[in-house]
């Protein structure tokens, strides 16, 4: 039978090329749906037609792939969970439609943008690898996906000053993974990670990095004695931080300031924005490009020391006024 009980789960199966492919639900019906859905999917490769995937499918593979490797693969996991009611019973194919009825319950409820557009971010993402990797799709629909206007990005950059108030009324487990965060950009996953093995002629060496990729972070003078491991987790140093910051009177920043200030202070420093990328470990420079505004001012000086060619300032408003 291709449907069959197991205690007080349905499991589906199907045989395909010599292999049996089961999965198991909680009821009968979403089984059938399943296997009924799967043995359509093969007779559409059968004779060459690209098979009709649900948006659930995808969404799956996707969870259980790309993002899987992922630091933040727990709180993807949250929003997906929080797409299936609107993906529910859709094909893939609909993906557009699911993402404008994302955007209508949205605008309803009030939600903020920042919220929805990453949920459309996922959806946009899971289209773009079904045309371009999987082949579950046979046009891009994913560059269809828009996500809404209006969020507003919030960067809160601290000053030397105040990160040493920060540190001063932090209590002692928590002031050096303060001082490290904001000396080296580290994110907070990352800083209660970090082994003693890590650091490596004055730098350390990120092997389990979010985007997967290793990067080298060198340490500065300040953060070479910190002991590592840290010995906190990252609940405990969320807990301190926020008490941290209220008796420091500073009750609006978060922890992630660190990161943004670090990034600020390298940019206004004078280094390029690959540089940047490259320490806090980027996936593009399009993420590294909200520092740029940042370094405006050395560029302005670095006009500045162009050289003054006599007499040219006159001749060019003279120009004008011939014209």
């Amino acid at each position: 039978m291709p449907v069959r009980r197991h205690a007080d789960k349905w499991e589906a199966r199907v045989q395909y090329a010599g292999r049996r492919l089961s999965r198991t639900f909680a009821n009968r019906r979403d089984a059938l749906e399943w296997e009924r859905r799967y043995r359509g999917q093969l007779e559409d490769r059968r004779v060459g037609r690209t098979p009709a995937y649900s948006l659930e499918e995808a969404l799956e593979r996707w969870l259980r792939g790309e993002a899987a490797g992922l630091k933040s693969h727990a709180d993807l996991l949250k929003k997906v969970r929080t797409i299936y009611p609107f993906a529910l019973g859709r094909r893939l194919d609909q993906v557009v439609e699911v993402a404008e009825a994302l955007k209508a319950d949205a605008i309803t409820r009030k939600a903020a943008p920042a919220t929805v557009n990453r949920k459309l971010a996922i959806l946009r993402r899971v289209a773009r690898l079904a045309y371009r990797q999987w082949s579950w799709l046979s046009e891009p629909l994913g560059d269809r996906i828009t996500l809404l206007p209006g969020e507003r990005q919030r960067h809160t950059y601290l000053t030397p000053t105040e990160v040493q108030r920060l540190v001063k009324a932090a209590n002692v487990k928590i002031r050096s993974a303060i001082l490290l965060a904001a000396l080296t950009g580290l994110r907070r996953g990352e800083l209660v990670g970090l082994k003693a093995s890590d650091r490596k002629d004055g730098a350390l060496v990120l092997q389990d990095t979010k985007n997967g990729r290793p990067r080298i972070v060198p340490l500065p003078t300040e953060a070479a004695s910190i002991r590592l491991p840290l010995g906190v987790t990252a609940d405990y140093l969320t807990w301190h931080f926020r008490v941290a910051r209220q008796k420091a009177k500073l009750p609006h920043v978060r922890f992630h300031d660190l990161r943004h200030s670090y990034a600020s202070w390298l940019v206004q420093g004078g280094s390029s924005l690959t540089v940047v990328r490259d320490l806090l470990g980027h996936s593009s420079l399009a993420v590294t490009s909200r520092y740029a505004h940042l370094g405006e001012s050395h560029l302005r000086e670095a006009v500045k020391g162009l050289p003054r060619i006599a007499g040219m300032a006159g001749i060019a408003r003279r120009r004008k006024k011939a014209a």
